[in-house]
C-alpha cells in the first residue's frame, strides 16, 4: 500500500503557492525576448514593471516604504550583509546577537557576542541592558522576531528600545514573522529587516533586506546599480515577480495561518496522549500558530526523523541549513537543556497548503513508529 506523503516542515521551506508559480511563468513567457530590469527596451521596462509591483507587495507585509526594499538572494545573505557592514564599518564597536539566532547570524562575523534566553526561548531584555550597559560601545543588536525552531515570538519592540537608548541600530531576521504575524518596521523600531522568499510561499533564491529610516545602507556585492546601488547583479524578476505574489497573498491570509493553532494545539494534546514523557518547548509564551517543537527523552531525533520519512511524514530537527546533518539543537543548548533532551527534538511546522488531515496521519504515523521504537528498545 501506498505510503501517505505528509509535508509539515514549512519553517525549512514552504512548497510554492499557485500565485507565485503563475507570476513566475508569466514573466518568463516572453515569446523568445529576456525581461532584464536594467535595459531600456520595453521588455526591459517590463521587467521593471513586475519588480516594482512586488516591492509594493513585500513593502506592504512588513510595513514598511517600498523604496526601502532591496531584493537579494534571501535571508543568508541579508544577514551577512547588515552583520559584516557593522564588523568591517565599526571595528572598533561590539555586536550583540541572541544564542538562538540563525547561523547565519551566528557565523556571519567573528567576535559576535552572545546575548542570553530565557529557558522558555524568549530573549531576556534585563540580560541585553546589562550588557548594552557594560564594556565597549555597542553598533549593533540582532535578534529574530520569531524563533524558527521554537516559534517563540520575541519583544522586539522593547529590544529595539533598549539598543536604540545606548545608540545601536537593531537588526531583525524576519524570516520565520512574515506572513504569520503583523510586522511594521516603524512600530516595532527595526533598523534592518531579512526575510527569505521560499518561507512564505514563494521560489528559493529570492529574499529581501528592508531598511528602516535609519540612513544606513549595508551593501555585500558590489559591481553595479541595481537595487538602488545597495546590492549588484542583474534581478532575478522572475524569482522577484513569485516573491511579491506570495507577499500579497500572505498578507490576505494572515488570518489563515492563525487558524492553524488549533491544529497545532490538537497535534501537542495527542502527542502527550501517546508518549506522555514528551517535553513541549516554549508551550508557555506566544508562539507563531503553525510551529511545535518537542523532545521525547531517550529517543534520538535522526532515529525518529528516519523512521517517519519511511512512512512518508517529512519534519526536522530544527535549522534546516545543516547540508542535511542531524545535529543537537543549538536553541534548546541556549535555553538551558541538556545535551540529551537537544538530541532529541524534533520540529513540526505546518503551512498554508497544511490539512487537517495531515494532521491526523502525522498522530497516527507517531504513535505506530513510537510504539515500534520503545518495543524495540526495551
Amino acid at each position: 500500500m501506498k505510503k501517505p506523503e505528509i509535508y509539515l516542515d514549512y519553517n525549512a521551506s514552504a512548497p510554492i503557492r499557485p500565485c507565485a508559480k503563475a507570476a513566475m511563468e508569466e514573466a518568463l513567457n516572453q515569446d523568445g525576448a529576456a525581461l532584464n530590469a536594467s535595459s531600456v527596451h520595453r521588455f526591459g521596462r517590463e521587467g521593471r514593471k513586475r519588480i516594482e509591483a512586488a516591492r509594493e507587495s513585500v513593502a506592504a507585509l512588513l510595513g514598511a516604504p517600498p523604496a526601502q526594499v532591496i531584493f537579494n538572494s534571501g535571508a543568508t545573505e541579508g544577514n551577512n550583509t547588515v552583520i559584516q557592514h557593522f564588523s568591517h564599518a565599526y571595528p572598533q564597536k561590539r555586536i550583540l546577537v541572541s544564542a538562538i539566532e540563525h547561523p547565519s547570524v551566528l557565523q556571519a562575523a567573528p567576535n559576535l557576542e552572545r546575548i542570553p534566553a530565557r529557558s522558555d526561548g524568549t530573549i531576556d531584555p534585563q540580560a541585553l541592558e546589562t550588557m548594552m550597559a557594560s564594556g565597549g560601545e555597542v553598533a549593533l543588536v540582532s535578534v529574530m522576531a520569531v524563533n524558527n525552531e521554537t516559534g517563540a515570538i520575541q519583544d522586539v519592540s522593547q529590544l529595539s528600545e533598549i539598543a536604540h537608548k545606548y545608540g545601536a541600530f537593531f537588526h531583525s531576521d524576519a524570516v520565520q514573522a512574515a506572513g504569520r504575524i503583523p510586522l511594521s518596521l516603524t512600530e516595532l523600531g527595526i533598523d534592518f529587516l531579512t526575510l527569505s522568499s521560499h518561507k512564505i510561499g514563494g521560489p528559493q533564491g529570492v529574499g529581501a533586506l528592508v531598511l528602516g529610516l535609519c540612513g544606513e545602507t549595508p551593501k555585500l556585492v558590489f559591481g553595479g546599480g541595481q537595487e538602488k546601488s545597495a546590492r549588484a547583479g542583474t534581478e532575478n524578476v522572475c524569482g522577484i515577480a513569485g516573491f511579491g505574489a506570495a507577499a500579497k497573498e500572505s498578507l490576505e491570509r494572515m488570518n489563515h495561518y492563525q487558524a492553524l493553532a488549533t491544529w497545532r494545539d490538537r497535534l501537542e494534546r495527542e502527542l502527550l496522549e501517546a508518549t506522555p514523557d514528551v517535553i513541549i518547548h516554549a508551550k508557555k509564551i506566544k508562539r507563531v500558530a503553525n510551529t511545535s517543537f518537542f523532545s521525547v527523552p531517550g529517543l534520538s531525533s535522526e532515529t525518529l526523523l528516519m523512521a517517519l520519512d519511511l512512512e512518508g511524514v517529512a519534519v526536522s530537527n530544527g535549522s534546516a541549513c545543516s547540508s542535511g546533518r542531524v545535529e543537537p539543537s543549538h536553541v534548546l543548548k541556549a535555553m538551558g537543556c541538556d545535551d540529551k533532551t537537544a538530541a532529541a527534538a524534533l520540529r513540526v511546522s505546518l503551512g498554508w497548503a497544511t490539512k487537517e488531515s495531515d494532521i491526523e496521519g502525522f498522530l497516527a504515523v507517531w504513535k505506530t513508529v513510537t510504539a515500534r521504537i520503545k518495543k524495540k528498545d526495551a
